[in-house]
């Protein structure tokens, strides 16, 4: 562990907000939350506003993560190397995102704070940023912005303009959102790795009935999705089922079929879950998890077979068991992790 040697106290500079204090706990810790800290005399005396924060607020929401925390300090290591520390040790923010800071005057110490608090150094990232920016600008190449790794958080530095600020971070969005999914996997989640997207997580008081749409999910280890009726200390913790699936069956009733009515917790579009083997092991959301089997016998009141007189679940339908904690929603990835015949199953 690379520990920062600044000499820290406490941040009574700006004003630091949190929200979705829920997202902070050990199960919510690392779903792709992010922290925006602008680095700024000016701003942190009030004598400016500050516009690069709350438009890197926005893209983020916009691309759909959750901003978890905003502050706004000076332009001093100490006061910028706590405030990564903490966004990362305490807050676990999966992203944190610095906007200033990063220019030539002897104030602009955002890179060398970042990399005291660093353990790994990320150079693609700012390499592409500044490629970019060179397309619009020849001053994209004074750019000192640096990224790296600390612990499960990706850090990265952006300049103090709001416009380049905006332009850096959208020509990274994407790919940092993959990084981040190999860094919460423990750098399991493999570029060519069979990928879904969720369509929609739910839930469901008791047993044998039909599930509801909800916002978001906790998957706990051992034990399943937090409030839901099948979730306990056995194998078939969580449901999945691929909308692909739910389509051959909607062609043949005359009704439309809502995301739960099979009574599965987590829709799924782009992988065909029911070939994936036993042992199969998946990232959901990010939240480790183990296939444990492919279908099972449909309850003899299904309301689906009684309306279609068919139900795709019982062949389709996969169940998993959850190994690490995590959290998924809709739009949130389902990836493929490894396979049972494979080696070197992550732990």
């Amino acid at each position: 562990m690379k520990d920062c040697k600044c000499t820290h106290g406490h941040n009574k500079e700006g004003t630091a907000v949190m929200h979705n204090q829920d997202h902070f706990d050990h199960k919510g810790a690392h779903r792709y939350s992010a922290a925006v800290i602008t680095v700024s005399d000016k701003a942190s005396r009030g004598e400016r506003e500050d516009t690069s924060g709350p438009a890197l607020s926005r893209i983020l929401s916009e691309y759909g993560w959750d901003v978890i925390y905003k502050n706004i300090v000076s332009d001093d290591a100490d006061r910028i190397c706590m405030e990564l520390t903490h966004c990362a040790d305490k807050l676990g923010a999966a992203l944190i995102l610095t906007s200033g800071g990063t220019g030539f005057s002897p104030r602009d110490v955002t890179p060398e704070a970042t990399m005291a608090v660093v353990e790994r150094v990320v150079p693609g990232i700012p390499e592409a940023m500044r490629a970019a920016s060179m397309k619009i600008t020849p001053h994209g190449c004074l750019s000192r912005v640096v990224a790296g790794i600390r612990k499960k958080s990706l850090i990265v530095n952006l300049p103090g303009s709001e416009k380049a600020a905006r332009e850096n971070l959208l020509s990274v969005i994407r790919p940092i959102r993959h990084g981040v999914d190999m860094l919460l996997s423990d750098g399991s989640a493999d570029c060519g790795a069979p990928t879904a997207r969720i369509v929609a997580v739910c839930i469901s008081e008791r047993k044998g009935q039909q599930k509801r749409a909800v916002n978001e999910v906790s998957l706990v280890a051992e034990y399943g999705i937090e409030g839901d009726a099948h979730a306990g200390k056995w194998h078939r913790q969580v449901s999945l089922l691929g909308e692909e699936s739910v389509a051959k069956l909607q062609e043949r009733i005359d009704f439309k079929l809502k995301p739960g009515d099979f009574a599965e917790n987590i829709l799924t579009r782009g992988l065909t879950l029911y070939e994936l083997p036993v042992g199969t092991r998946l990232l959901v959301g990010n939240a480790l998890c183990e296939v444990t089997q492919i279908g099972k016998a449909c309850h003899e009141d299904c309301a689906i077979r009684k309306a279609a007189g068919d139900c795709v679940m019982p062949r389709e339908g996969i169940f998993v068991k959850v190994l690490k904690d995590g959290t998924a929603r809709e739009g949130d990835s389902v990836r493929v992790v490894s396979k049972p015949m494979e080696e070197g199953l992550p732990g």
